[in-house]
């Protein structure tokens, strides 16, 4: 269970990101495949869309916090802090993204997205073999966001070598922060 809830006790520096980076690629077809982009921190739609555009969408995505978390981990830590540290532990936590976005990629999933959007606009109230795949998926998602929190959290204190109230609330502040810029970028 604490491979699972943290792996960065286990792997970190630049073997965590080279398989993160690895991961982010990943991610960056996977979604342009599906004609998907993850276009703020926590949020994946629809959008047709070039596959360097795709990819530097989940770039920015794990930068953004990861820097922010970097500044915090130098303001709130009494140790040297590696900045391939928390660059690999960040990228190799983008792992869970890609449990998050594999089952997209699965027809019923797929059409019955385009399905729901295609009833609610048209004013028709979506059948159940629609939307059952479709809350099937909801709880998957929402326990993969879970452990991306939980992974997220774990590469920042591990990496920055903090703990404690204080790293608890930077980690919900850069977290906050990161939200909010997604909505207004």
């Amino acid at each position: 269970m604490k491979r699972l809830f943290n792996p960065f006790r286990y792997i970190a520096g630049a073997k965590a990101l080279i398989l993160g980076l690895i991961f982010i690629a990943a991610a960056t077809l996977m979604l342009y495949s599906g004609s998907l982009i993850q276009d703020s921190y926590i949020h994946i739609g629809m959008a047709q869309a070039p596959l360097w555009y795709v990819g530097a969408m989940q770039i920015i995505w794990w930068l953004l916090p990861t820097l922010l978390l970097y500044l915090c981990g130098i303001a709130l830590s009494k140790s040297k802090i590696r900045i391939i540290d928390i660059l690999g532990t960040t990228a190799f936590a983008q792992l869970i993204l890609l449990l998050m976005i594999a089952p997209m990629l699965l027809p019923a999933i797929m059409n019955g997205m385009t399905d729901i959007l295609v009833a609610l606009q048209s004013g028709v109230t979506p059948t159940g073999s629609t939307i059952i795949p479709l809350m099937i998926y909801s709880i998957w998602s929402i326990v993969c966001l879970v452990l991306f929190y939980i992974w997220n959290y774990n590469a920042f204190a591990v990496s920055c070598n903090v703990n404690g109230w204080k790293a608890i609330l930077s980690f919900i502040g850069v977290q906050i922060v990161v939200t909010i810029a997604g909505m207004v970028l």
